[in-house]
């Protein structure tokens, strides 16, 4: 029963994710390279990871960008402090997870995806309270959205390398969820 409901939400990732990605998309190019590559050498069934791969990579790229405006505009110490630990830890994870597609074969997109351009965007047309706001909004969506495909992935994945990075993710998700939330809940206060 919990292997179908696992299968069932790993599709339901899928289908989410090719319905919200165009052809010229970024991450939908970098798993189409990636699963393309696999098949070529004779391993199947690659779709998801190579999916998640590309997922991961664009969604480091939004939130080190993010962080990179919030530092600079941000009007709240806290908004700025929390963009410089984004910044940080994002970028570890960036290289973490270069390393390992590196290693593993795997195709990454270089520039974000449109889904997470659109955030970005959505994020960059603002100022003041409003952009602060904004950050806080898209971090908690975007953290919440990342966190379960991480859990999956950790649970699900294919192959190890993919499962033990998504694995070693999933505690920092967690955090930056929380501190994201709690502070989200403090500016709404105000």
């Amino acid at each position: 029963m919990n292997r179908t409901f696992s299968t069932f939400l790993a599709l339901s990732f899928l289908i989410f994710a090719f319905s919200s990605c165009t052809s010229d998309d970024s991450i939908r190019q970098a798993m189409e390279q990636s699963v393309q590559q696999f098949e070529e050498a004779g391993v199947q069934n690659m779709d998801n990871d190579a999916l998640f791969v590309a997922e991961a990579a664009s969604a480091n790229i939004l939130q080190v960008q993010l962080a990179g405006l919030a530092e600079a505009q941000a009007v709240s110490p806290e908004v700025k402090n929390l963009a410089q630990r984004m910044s940080a830890d994002h970028g570890r994870m960036t290289d973490e997870l270069h390393n390992m597609a590196n290693q593993s074969n795997f195709v990454l997109p270089t520039e974000l995806g449109a889904a997470h351009q659109k955030s970005y965007d959505n994020v960059a047309n603002r100022s003041g309270l409003s952009f602060d706001l904004s950050y806080i909004k898209t971090i908690v969506g975007e953290h919440q959205n990342l966190l379960g495909r991480y859990e999956d992935m950790a649970e699900n994945g294919v192959t190890m390398e993919v499962k033990q990075y998504a694995s070693r993710q999933v505690p920092l998700l967690r955090q930056h969820l929380q501190i994201a939330q709690s502070l989200e809940s403090k500016i709404n206060s105000i």
